[in-house]
């Protein structure tokens, strides 16, 4: 795995410990094999990111604008596009998902929920995670 957290989004110590503890639990409960890159950005148009996250199809690239955004969302918009990266490795993407609705983005959106409370609740300090100021 390449954690890659633009600077200027001034990510203490701690908050890039947890980001990679984070995309680390994804991998292992979706499960997502082989190498795959992560990237949280603070400029949308310098990474092709139109809303808040996208996944490169056949890339295991995941790239997520976090700016001005809480900790706990970038993570969720984390496990989403790692949801979209096992659903390729598992054959599951041909063509276009669609933005909104239909099995790609539901099952990401139920499963990037699930893996955020697990991960959460697996140790009792991480629920300061959902008052975390933002980024």
């Amino acid at each position: 795995m390449k954690l890659r957290i633009s600077k200027s989004l001034g990510f203490t110590p701690e908050k890039s410990r947890i980001a990679a503890e984070f995309c680390l639990f994804c991998a292992e409960h979706l499960p997502v094999e082989g190498d795959f890159s992560i990237y949280m950005v603070s400029n949308r148009k310098h990474h092709s990111i139109t809303t808040t996250a996208i996944y490169e199809v056949g890339n295991n690239v995941c790239k997520v604008y976090c700016k001005n955004r809480s900790l706990a969302d970038c993570l969720r918009s984390i496990a989403h596009e790692m949801t979209h990266m096992m659903q390729d490795q598992m054959g599951l993407i041909n063509g276009p998902v669609r933005d909104a609705g239909g099995f790609h983005e539901d099952q990401a959106n139920a499963k990037a929920g699930e893996l955020l409370k697990l991960f959460v609740n697996e140790k009792d300090n991480r629920v300061k995670l959902y008052e975390a100021k933002r980024s």
